[in-house]
């Protein structure tokens, strides 16, 4: 596989979720008790994702308490080039769970027809969930071998350093080192 460029990297960056529908979710109770899942997100204009989940499930108990999760974007297994670098993104993000008469539900409920149509017709009716703002931070774009890239705070460019990996590459290399 060869090595992608700065230039095309950033591009992917800007066009990564956009044929993408889910987002895997990944949350940990007040305990320290770690839960995985997924769900179908929309994002809007300034970059945030947003979720609608149901209050019974983990997750959203997990959220209510600690106000985080981590979120990951992956390109589909299918359709990948190699299983071991499966293009995706992920950020730490912090979550915010709208009430059930938060004034901006209606803003995201049309972000969620636009994207899915008819399949969310019943969103408003559902009144055991809530959507979730995921406010993402500490962001990384893996396109492929010696293509890990920091996200800028911004989400406007990628960081890498001299040595071709991400700076929290690295770091997380360094930090499994020392444990």
């Amino acid at each position: 596989m060869k090595r992608i460029t700065i230039e095309k990297a950033t591009k992917e960056l800007h066009n990564f979720t956009d044929n993408v529908q889910s987002v895997i979710l990944s949350t940990v109770s007040k305990d320290g008790e770690p839960f995985a899942s997924y769900s179908p997100f929309v994002e809007d204009k300034d970059g945030n994702f947003y979720v609608f989940i149901s209050t019974a499930v983990l997750h959203s108990h997990n959220m209510s308490a600690t106000k985080k999760a981590h979120i990951l974007f992956l390109e589909d297994e299918s359709k990948t080039e190699h299983i071991y670098v499966r293009r995706r993104m992920y950020f730490s993000a912090d979550s915010e769970r709208f009430e059930e008469d938060d004034e901006r539900a209606n803003d995201i409920f049309e972000l969620f027809k636009d994207k899915f149509k008819d399949k969310v017709s019943h969103f408003p009716m559902m009144k055991d969930s809530r959507i979730y703002k995921l406010t993402p931070k500490n962001g990384n774009l893996v396109l492929g071998f010696g293509s890990a890239y920091k996200i800028s705070d911004d989400r406007k460019s990628l960081l890498i350093n001299d040595k071709g990996h991400s700076k929290s590459h690295d770091e997380g290399l360094k930090n499994n080192k020392n444990k």
